[in-house]
């Protein structure tokens, strides 16, 4: 079992402001419904704005479940929250993203940590992230621009 975190990194064609904004306005866009508790009535991810605001998955007929709390909010540079998506509550996870200026776009880099003996048994769910990123990158460049 590790405690280490998973990264990824990608370099895209959009500015920052755009790729925060997709990434948090448009996450249950980008979200493959595979990965929610079922796929069929997945509706929408919601990341609400600001620290303290809560990370949401809407269900048609079950409803919302909160999976997380926004911890850091800085938009167009950094975003951080917590999740329990897939794992035991009481021992969640953190995920944070960074958006950095390039020649070209931007720089986004993923990291999905706070891993420790209470849900270090859940981290091997998590090894999708190379397949669930990138819809989030096609998404953000599709538009483009900043």
């Amino acid at each position: 079992m590790s405690f280490e975190a998973i990264v990824r990194d990608y370099d895209l064609r959009c500015g920052v402001e755009r790729a925060f904004n997709t990434y948090v306005g448009s996450h249950g866009t980008w979200w493959h419904p595979d990965y929610t508790p079922d796929a069929g009535t997945f509706q929408k991810l919601t990341i609400e704005s600001g620290v303290g605001g809560q990370v949401v998955l809407s269900h048609q007929g079950l409803g919302d479940f909160v999976i997380g709390q926004v911890t850091v909010w800085e938009p167009s540079e950094r975003l951080a929250y917590s999740t329990t998506l897939a794992q035991t509550p009481e021992y969640s996870s953190e995920i944070s993203v960074t958006f950095t200026p390039t020649a070209d776009g931007c720089h986004f880099h993923f990291e999905h940590g706070g891993w420790n003996e209470g849900n270090e048994k859940d981290r091997e769910k998590f090894k999708d992230w190379g397949l669930i990123l990138p819809r989030f990158v096609a998404l953000a460049e599709a538009v483009g621009g900043s």
